[in-house]
């Protein structure tokens, strides 16, 4: 009995982190909403950067345990899923920014804005459809057809250009090592992106991104 009730309550956790982490990525959306007609780009990464960066971060790496924990750590490894968290933490050091965010060049761009919309719509939409046990995903519906036609490129392009304008614009908070890590995740980065891409369309529950 006492498994049942552990099991259980592992599962009620899975399920509120599953809403909670839906619901804060509508939030994402719906404060980029709010703040973009009012400060434009020049003023939007110091009302919006702070909350992107620790929803990101934290989501991801919890996001993983429960892979880990659901899957196994050697089967999770080889999951998109797990791929797409690894990077969402790469991002996360490498446009943290924590001490200057609101004078950072490059999240003044345009694709900083599409990467948040496409980025809180695609981890929404990826959440909510893992809220309960084997939900099956319709790829007959408008919301598949979005995430899959416009959101999931528009977050991979969008994300590059990021990593690129970070390349190209010196900032303090680089070193040497992730210079040469940034420089060697370019190179791989579309061609992982257009893996990660093709898997959408043939993705099993637990590869869903």
């Amino acid at each position: 009995m006492a498994i049942i009730a552990l099991d259980r309550l592992i599962h009620r956790l899975y399920q509120y982190y599953q809403i909670s982490t839906t619901f804060l990525y509508v939030a994402l959306i719906a404060r980029w909403i709010i703040l973009f007609p009012l400060v434009s780009s020049k003023f939007l990464p110091g009302g919006i950067h702070e909350f992107l960066i620790y929803l990101l971060g934290i989501s991801s790496i919890v996001e993983m345990l429960w892979q880990f924990y659901f899957h196994g750590v050697i089967r999770s490894l080889k999951s998109r899923t797990v791929l797409k968290d690894m990077n969402f933490i790469y991002l996360v050091r490498v446009i943290h920014f924590y001490d200057d965010y609101e004078h950072a060049v490059i999240l003044k761009n345009t694709s900083y804005s599409s990467f948040i919309l496409a980025l809180g719509f695609t981890q929404a939409y990826s959440h909510f459809n893992k809220i309960f046990k084997g939900n099956k995903v319709s790829k007959r519906s408008w919301f598949w057809k979005i995430n899959a036609f416009i959101m999931l490129p528009t977050l991979y392009l969008s994300e590059f250009y990021l990593l690129l304008l970070n390349l190209n614009n010196y900032n303090y908070h680089s070193t040497l090592l992730l210079d040469k890590i940034n420089y060697l995740v370019l190179i791989v980065f579309l061609p992982l992106s257009c893996l990660l891409y093709k898997g959408e369309f043939t993705s099993s529950s637990m590869q869903r991104v």
